[in-house]
């Protein structure tokens, strides 16, 4: 049907010559002959914003018009010899009594089988649907069906999850699981979210937890890679898409695996782990008996490059002697994490040089200064220079640690990544290993956004807030080495199957790691890659870390 104008002289035509006038009703089918040259005209009456579907099987050059209340044409179609059948569609604008015409041009008799099908009012028509899982659970499905029939006591079923814990966790297929998600509504719930590291591709908000009728069961069923480990969070009454702070985000009650929860800490505070039994094992941040530990020793700088002091904390292996054989050295950036108790920094690396999966090493994590972490880990020249040029002779005055590239490590999570990218391609003389959890390659010197997601809000007025989209491309660090001679250096990189692009950025961490990756091999440089089913998470970086080690010093 195509939008026309059409003149005074037609819309009196049209109504002085009708020979029928009548109501339509749905679903009352109209069969007419109708002669050459008349005009048959049909009233509905509809509200503001109705929404009318018909049909109409014409045989002969019959021509439909839909006329608004003043009769001017809303729209038309105009037959040919012949027979056809056509749906047509149109919405009320503004209240009144609309008119379908059908009008014969020709100079002979036609026919026509008119359908009124359907009127369906703006309330309707933008009403939500009910809901349907994509991938239902079993579980809730049954639960479902006992408050359906009427059986709404659900103590029995909390009591389960409550002995079974959440999420809940069923099967689906080789590659996934079905995840689901529990809120039990104690007060009044108007909503629930999930919200955490997970990320699941797809247009539509995937967090939003649904109610069972009027029970007190909330859920969310997710099928997600089977190898999947993320934190989370659940929050009643949240708006769903509000960029701020989660008010009411809290540890899920009936999981009592917690992650970041000092002893006392506040349901608010604590986050809370899903791991599907197939999630990539984490052996080494377990501590064994009898396994030798190593020390760590608080230390100052001060740099001239910057004009700061900064904070370390340096990992002496178990057994370290300031003659004898050079230790290897790992410079990490984000000090301040690897020695907390969720991490297990010092335990993997003790568990790795008492397994002999890497030679002795020691460690030194530079801390961060307040409000600076972006400021100096995204591509900056300033602090690239004082980590070569002042931390690594520093460290190497202070203690026994090798003076070769290829026995020297740099490496960080998400910004840290980048930076250890940065730093060795700036300077390959001193580093020869990049390890890169979860690298923020995404970035580009014209990107008006920040690059550690939930990690830290600072952004030390060199990074706004994120606000991407495809008009920037990404990966500047790509580039760069692109441009240059390939040097001496060995990459492990790493990245989460939930740092995905959802938002047409021209690529999240994900997608930008995997090109990061392919340009460096087609250089011809050594490079580890592996991607894990998981976020934007310390949760999976503290894994990471130790295959990243292995990867890049570990003995043949």
């Amino acid at each position: 049907m195509k939008r026309v104008s059409i003149s005074a002289c037609l819309y009196l035509f049209l109504v002085q010559s009708a020979s029928a006038q009548e109501k339509l009703t749905v679903n009352q089918l109209v069969s007419r002959n109708i002669a050459a040259g008349a005009t048959d005209m049909y009233s509905i009456s509809l509200n503001d914003g109705d929404y009318v579907g018909a049909s109409i099987s014409r045989h002969g050059a019959v021509n439909v018009f839909i006329l608004n209340p003043d009769r001017s044409v809303m729209r038309r179609s105009l037959g040919t010899p012949g027979d056809a059948r056509i749906q047509f569609a149109f919405a009320a604008e503004g209240g009144g009594v609309y008119w379908i015409s059908i009008a014969n041009p020709g100079e002979q008799a036609a026919s026509y089988e008119l359908l009124l099908q359907k009127i369906v009012s703006l309330n309707e028509r933008f009403r939500p649907e009910a809901w349907s899982d994509p991938d239902p659970s079993p579980r809730i499905q049954a639960l479902r069906n006992q408050i359906s029939s009427g059986q709404t006591n659900t103590e029995g079923f909390w009591k389960q999850v409550a002995e079974q814990g959440t999420p809940l966790v069923e099967p689906f297929d080789d590659k996934y699981r079905l995840m689901t998600f529990l809120w039990r509504a104690q007060h009044d719930t108007r909503n629930a979210l999930v919200v955490g590291s997970f990320k699941v591709p797809g247009p539509a908000p995937n967090n939003i937890m649904h109610q069972i009728g009027d029970s007190d069961v909330w859920y969310l069923t997710l099928k997600l890679p089977k190898g999947s480990r993320f934190t989370y969070q659940l929050a009643p009454n949240n708006p769903p898409n509000s960029d701020g702070p989660q008010a009411t985000a809290q540890a899920d009650p009936f999981n009592v695996k917690r992650w970041d929860c000092p002893q006392g800490a506040s349901k608010y505070r604590c986050l809370s782990i899903a791991e599907l039994p197939d999630a990539a094992p984490q052996p080494w941040i377990i501590g064994k008996p009898g396994t030798p530990e190593g020390r760590i020793e608080k230390q100052t700088i001060k740099s001239n490059i910057q004009k700061v002091e900064r904070d370390l904390s340096v990992y002496t292996p178990a057994g370290y002697k300031s003659d004898g054989r050079p230790n290897a050295l790992l410079v990490l950036f984000d000090g301040d994490d690897y020695l907390s108790s969720d991490w297990q920094g010092q335990t993997t690396l003790d568990n790795l040089i008492a397994a002999h999966k890497i030679p002795p090493a020691v460690a030194v994590m530079v801390h961060n200064l307040p409000n600076r972490r972006l400021v100096d880990l995204v591509a900056n020249p300033e602090f690239a220079d004082f980590v070569a040029s002042e931390l690594v002779p520093w460290v190497r005055t202070h203690y026994n640690v090798t003076r070769e590239s290829a026995g020297t490590a740099v490496g960080g999570c998400s910004a840290g990544g980048l930076a250890a990218a940065y730093i060795a391609l700036r300077h390959s003389e001193v580093f020869g290993n990049v390890l890169s959890m979860s690298g923020a390659f995404w970035w580009a010197p014209d990107h008006d956004g920040g690059v550690c997601g939930a990690k830290c809000p600072e952004s030390g007025g060199r990074h706004a807030s994120p606000g991407l989209d495809a008009t920037t491309e990404p990966n500047w660090i790509a580039k760069q080495f692109i441009t240059t001679a390939k040097l001496p250096v060995r990459f492990y990189l790493s990245a989460g199957t939930f740092e995905v692009d959802k938002n047409g950025a021209g690529g999240n961490i994900l997608e930008s790691t995997r090109t990061l990756r392919d340009v460096l091999i087609v250089k011809g440089y050594e490079v580890r890659y592996q991607q894990f089913d998981g976020g934007h998470d310390d949760l999976v970086w503290r894994g990471a870390l130790a295959d990243g080690l292995i990867a890049l010093l570990g003995r043949p």
